[in-house]
């Protein structure tokens, strides 16, 4: 899970009625808690809040960040959307990829990379314009269903 999403998620948490929160997302767990001024002066006294679940309108928001997986760079190099200038991009955002489709290609001391879909979806984002720079692990792309 990228930060990104973190950031969203206390976000939500924050603007929400909720003490506690607990999510487990994609294998990691989050615990997310509000002190009140009581709880800072007794750290061991838990104060039960009235309310304990987010609104349903904070579930559907959390429920809309983590709806895809992201492609990450297993490189520093430069991107490219298509195999030449001339060609068209081996994928658009919409485009209905395979697992093992080529999404894009990185080149990095002149040797081209391709990189392949790890799962069947669809293309939800674009994070790269093509010919710019990417780092190591940085977020390319968004596959969702």
């Amino acid at each position: 899970m990228d930060t990104n999403k973190i950031k969203e998620i206390i976000d939500i948490f924050e603007g929400s009625k909720v003490a506690v929160m607990e999510l487990e997302i994609e294998g990691m767990s989050i615990r997310l808690e509000k002190q009140t001024a009581s709880a800072q002066n007794f750290p061991n006294i838990v104060i039960p809040q009235q309310e304990t679940t987010p609104s349903v309108d904070n579930i559907k928001s959390i429920e809309e960040v983590i709806d895809y997986d992201e492609v990450k760079s297993p490189l520093v190099g430069t991107f490219y959307c298509a195999p030449s200038e001339d060609s068209e991009p081996f994928v658009r955002v919409g485009s209905t990829v395979k697992k093992g489709d080529t999404l894009c290609i990185i080149e990095a001391m002149k040797v081209m990379n391709e990189i392949k879909a790890s799962r069947d979806g669809i293309i939800k984002k674009i994070l790269i314009d093509n010919g710019e720079m990417v780092q190591f692990d940085q977020v390319m792309m968004h596959i969702g269903d």
